[in-house]
């Protein structure tokens, strides 16, 4: 298995259950919200004179979408307190740094019952991992 792979189970593990949600990675596959999609994506690396990486920066994405602010504020809250600092067991991967919060916004998705559109609300963690 490669080593990005293993970051990315590593991370992915920490996400808490989400119960009421559907949560689906990379990509939502389901028909309408609410949904919770997680991420996880190097954004780059670091190498030594010999063109070897030596680290490299990751980011856990999450996006949650609904129709209720409220609830996905609710959501939200329970994925910071589960996160913000979060270790993996894997030593070699560091802590996830809260890094951006988009605040709560209309989506491009359309709520065919309402004709409103779905609100969203993402929030990202940075860390890094040796090679």
């Amino acid at each position: 298995m490669s080593r990005t792979v293993e970051v990315r189970k590593a991370v992915m593990a920490l996400v808490p259950a989400m119960p009421g949600w559907r949560v689906y990675e990379d990509v939502a596959t389901g028909q309408s919200p609410p949904w919770v999609v997680v991420r996880v994506s190097e954004t780059g690396r670091s190498g030594a004179e010999d063109l070897h990486a030596v680290s490299h920066d990751g980011v856990l994405d999450i996006r949650v979408v609904g129709r209720d602010g409220d609830g996905i504020s609710i959501a939200m809250d329970r994925l910071k307190d589960s996160l913000d600092g979060a270790m993996p067991v894997d030593r070699r991967i560091s802590r996830l740094v809260p890094d951006q919060d988009s605040g709560l916004y209309a989506a491009e998705l359309i709520d065919t019952a309402t004709s409103a559109p779905y609100l969203m609300r993402v929030l990202t963690w940075r860390f890094a991992w040796s090679a």
